[in-house]
């Protein structure tokens, strides 16, 4: 029974990964990067575990020596500890309500398929920073993404053009088309917008900003921006789809994880110089 249950858990993840490839169409080789693999290498191990214990009428952990089953408990204690106490503060951002007003908006991007197309997750992404600035006339946005692995256009111009069939004034809109990854959002985004309101980066760390991500990356973004010198950093979050629920948080997780040991081993992000 149990490597039934191996076999079956096995092929859920790899049918996972499929889906999740399927469900948000890139080029081939973002395809065959893609972090969802990670699924599909759980359920190999999975099936292997399942043969496994099928041929030999035990678990492949009772063929380890003692010592090995020993750092690998330790490891996977530690690891798992650190994984939940990222989860606490994943679940835990620092919001903002709608009825609340700031000086700046910037609106991350996070994705864009083959086809030039915004996916869903920031649509949705869109449709809340559009409501904000519906109700929040004064407030300057920032829309920020560049050209991902692969693609041949950047993001950012794809969010003003959506922003804009909302019935947002372009003049209100900034378009930063060069970052690559969120501390780069935030970088680029301080320079453009000292830029354009001729204030200096100092001036506008110290301003109230609101970030628009989804929920599972909230938090992460606000440590970040924090980090870099940004004091009244908030955030307005969007949902995913419950189908990726699972498969956000885990590589949110590991991606708090990998920040916290960039932190510990390197101090960056350093903060911006105003």
């Amino acid at each position: 029974m149990i490597s039934i249950f191996l076999y079956i858990f096995g092929f859920l993840c790899i049918f996972y990964d499929f889906a999740l490839i399927i469900s948000s169409p890139g080029t081939f080789f973002d395809n065959l990067t893609s972090f969802s693999h990670i699924w599909t290498l759980i359920g190999c191990y999975h099936i292997f575990l399942g043969i496994y214990r099928k041929k030999t009428g035990h678990a492949f952990w009772k063929s380890w020596k003692k010592w090995v089953q020993i750092v690998v408990s330790v490891f996977l204690t530690i690891a798992s500890v650190f994984s939940i106490i990222s989860l606490v503060f994943i679940l835990n951002p620092k919001s903002i309500k709608n009825d609340e007003s700031c000086d700046y908006l910037i609106l991350l991007g996070g994705g864009i398929d083959k086809n030039g197309n915004l996916p869903k997750p920031v649509l949705n992404r869109v449709e809340t920073a559009a409501f904000y600035l519906q109700n929040h006339n004064e407030t300057i946005c920032v829309v920020t993404g560049g050209t991902l692995k692969w693609l041949p256009f950047p993001e950012a111009p794809q969010l003003k053009k959506e922003l804009v069939q909302r019935r947002i004034s372009p003049d209100r809109i900034l378009v930063e088309d060069k970052a690559l990854d969120t501390i780069q959002n935030f970088q680029f985004s301080c320079d453009l917008l000292a830029d354009f309101t001729n204030k200096t980066k100092g001036e506008i760390l110290e301003s109230k900003i609101i970030v628009v991500t989804n929920y599972f990356h909230m938090r992460r973004a606000q440590r970040l921006a924090k980090r870099m010198g940004f004091s009244k950093i908030y955030g307005l979050g969007t949902k995913c789809s419950s189908f990726r629920v699972v498969h956000n948080y885990l590589r949110e997780i590991l991606a708090y994880l990998k920040l916290d040991l960039r932190i510990l081993l390197t101090g960056k992000p350093e903060k911006i110089n105003g």
